[in-house]
């Protein structure tokens, strides 16, 4: 389920991607991720930052990744990778929505900024994941504790400014 965050629902649901402006509360993340259950969050065109429009940051796409391995969520989703506008190469206006908001890369296919820097944020989560499983498996709780201690400032410091959690 991809949606808003509903304590009442959420021991029924195994894959729960919740919207940006929600959080799993942290004894709730900790039992789904025991349970084997799939937590991510999600942008669209309702959370105007971060995200991942024409005129977003590129940085705010690799915070991302920070961000999500921060949480200790399994990933973040991205709802549009290529639903193309009616001249995307020129407008990449749709609707309401805002601009960039429908795709990530251009036909053809071309990339773009937006998508390489979101790939970036993933490949530093899985980096992420990748130094905490050796970490933890070779007993370095000192340098897990300092990676986790960084990772504790990407929490709320973006989110702060336009959700009251």
């Amino acid at each position: 389920m991809a949606g808003d965050y509903h304590p009442e629902i959420e021991n029924d649901i195994d894959n729960y991607c919740i919207a940006s402006k929600w959080e799993f509360p942290a004894n709730v993340l900790e039992q789904r991720n025991k349970q084997g259950k799939i937590s991510t969050w999600y942008t669209c065109c309702t959370e105007p930052y971060p995200n991942a429009f024409s005129f977003s940051s590129p940085a705010e796409q690799v915070w991302m990744g920070w961000y999500t391995a921060g949480k200790n969520m399994d990933g973040y989703l991205r709802w549009a990778y290529n639903s193309w506008t009616k001249n995307p190469l020129t407008d990449t206006r749709f609707t309401a929505w805002p601009a960039g908001d429908t795709y990530q890369i251009y036909p053809g296919p071309l990339s773009s900024v937006r998508f390489e820097k979101l790939i970036e944020g993933a490949q530093d989560f899985e980096k992420i994941q990748q130094l905490r499983s050796f970490y933890k498996k070779n007993k370095q709780a000192e340098k897990l504790k300092q990676l986790n201690k960084a990772l504790a400032g990407f929490e709320d410091q973006i989110f702060s400014k336009y959700y009251s959690r």
